[in-house]
């Protein structure tokens, strides 16, 4: 095994350690960081290597010790590749509870959907920051590697794209939980203007009646309507005019 800076152990140690690859006079440092189990409880992992000119080794964190690979750089292209293509079943399967979330919104508007939607968001935004910078720094390696006769470029350069399309996978599920949010507030704006119009009206057919009732409430002598049947004729009188100006704001909202 390499003999290897303190400090460098305590980076690969370090469970939230963000992607880097550092080189050094005996050896190189990489750290790739990636999702795992996006749209469940999702978790972010960072994996360390060490690369000398003809080993590859794993910090693994569970058992606190180095595991050499056996086949090299090709085994460390293999450890990736798995891991990438489960971020990618992980990516996809985000946008299939997008789309359910979609459909069930055209359908009905439900507070509901702001729950799901918050838990997605926040799991895409922070995904698309780790997997955006684990893109750089993998594109660094496959730079400062490939003169390296032994060093797989078409492999690595295959996750790599791999990768990249992971994270176009990413930002279009971020930007397509946006427009999903844009409806949903249009909707919501929709629903409350529709309420607050409805009040309006019934503000607009019930305030003159309230005045109405307040002038024969007042305690003073001359009010229409004082003989026996009085309080019919000004009960009949109110429906009358209440009816009348119900058919007239109707109306006016049909015009309109």
């Amino acid at each position: 095994m390499i003999n290897i800076h303190e400090l460098h152990l305590k980076d690969l140690q370090n469970p939230l350690h963000p992607s880097a690859f550092e080189e050094y006079n005996d050896y190189r440092i990489l750290i790739l960081r990636l999702p795992e189990q996006l749209g469940k409880k999702a978790k972010i992992h960072s994996y360390g290597f060490i690369l000398s000119e003809e080993n590859v080794f794993y910090y693994d964190k569970t058992k606190e010790d180095f595991t050499q690979f056996s086949d090299g750089i090709n085994a460390l292209y293999l450890f990736l590749d798995k891991k990438v293509n489960v971020l990618m079943d992980d990516i996809e399967t985000v946008q299939e509870k997008i789309a359910a979330i979609e459909s069930s919104l055209y359908k009905k508007l439900t507070s509901a959907f702001m729950d799901h939607w918050h838990d997605l968001k926040k799991e895409l935004s922070r995904s698309e920051r780790v997997i955006r910078k684990t893109v750089d720094v993998l594109k660094l390696f496959i730079a400062k590697s490939n003169a390296a006769e032994a060093f797989p470029v078409n492999e690595f350069n295959d996750l790599f794209e791999h990768l990249e399309r992971t994270l176009r996978s990413n930002v279009a599920a971020n930007d397509q939980l946006d427009n999903l949010y844009r409806y949903y507030s249009l909707r919501s704006t929709d629903r409350m203007n529709r309420s607050i119009y409805l009040l309006t009206i019934i503000s607009v057919i019930f305030l003159p009646l309230n005045l109405v009732v307040g002038f024969f409430g007042m305690n003073t002598g001359g009010l229409p309507f004082q003989h026996a049947m009085g309080t019919m004729d000004a009960f009949i009188s109110m429906i009358v005019f209440a009816t009348l100006l119900t058919v007239g704001v109707l109306w006016k909202i049909k015009k309109e």
